[in-house]
């Protein structure tokens, strides 16, 4: 048993918390029988490791509560062991659905830098699309399209990958260049660009670059699937490599 000087010695809590915890009942030591002193035993400490790790979390002091004393009503005794188990397993659990809820926000973040960069300006629109997302399994319908070994393989599936962005630097490029005739000199070195950066980006595999072409290409609704792939964008990548294309047979690999 500790008492509250103590337990705040060994954790860095201060006795102060320890007496808020306390109030709110979030922590419920005994008491010293001669002088009335808290004493802290096993499993106040695990009440008190739950309580450090959801506020880190950003739990309220309420929610956490609340989390406590579903332990609380169990109906059959527990071990201190399968307790300590049963806690870290829900810790746990909860952990893991904090990760996905961060994973969407990241993916928003991330949706949003790419659009500035790509075209320079904000929609509303898409933006608001990008927000419908979040309650959307992510990347539900590329799971329906594409294998686990292409999934890895694709362009913008890493967020951390610079590759994404060099595309959005191309993309912008393509949205100022696209009422230029395909056999300008513009359009041209862009389409060199475009070329090479699908050898890197799909690492040579040709049939699954052409795969991921049909896949984003909007559908009847006319709707991009990937940022600023509309079908009038598409269209002008699509002569602007077919000429450069037929103008230099032997630079196709």
């Amino acid at each position: 048993m500790y008492t509250v000087g103590q337990l705040s010695k060994h954790t860095g809590v201060s006795i102060r918390t320890l007496h808020y915890y306390e109030k709110l009942g979030l922590l419920r030591p005994a008491r010293n029988e001669n002088n009335q002193y808290r004493l802290y035993g096993e499993k106040d400490i695990l009440r008190l490791q739950q309580i450090t790790i959801l506020k880190k979390m950003h739990f309220k002091l309420n929610e956490i509560g609340e989390f406590l004393d579903q332990d609380a009503t169990r109906s059959e005794p527990e071990s201190n062991l399968t307790l300590w188990n049963n806690t870290l397993e829900q810790q746990l659990a909860v952990v893991k659905e904090q990760q996905e809820r961060l994973s969407k926000v990241e993916h928003l973040l991330f949706s949003t830098i790419y659009a500035i960069r790509a075209s320079g300006t904000i929609s509303l629109d898409e933006m608001l699309g990008f927000i419908r997302e979040l309650d959307q399994p992510p990347g539900k319908f590329r799971q329906d399209v594409f294998t686990p070994e292409e999934m890895e393989s694709l362009p913008l599936n890493n967020q951390n990958d610079s590759i994404s962005m060099e595309w959005a630097d191309i993309l912008k490029d393509v949205h100022t260049c696209k009422m230029e005739p395909p056999d300008s000199e513009a359009s041209r070195l862009l389409a060199i660009r475009i070329s090479d950066y699908a050898e890197r980006a799909f690492q040579g595999n040709a049939e699954l670059a052409e795969k991921y072409w049909d896949y984003i290409t909007p559908g009847d609704d006319r709707s991009a699937r990937v940022y600023g792939m509309t079908t009038e964008t598409m269209r002008y990548i699509e002569m602007i490599l077919d000429r450069w294309t037929v103008q230099n047979p032997n630079d196709q690999k």
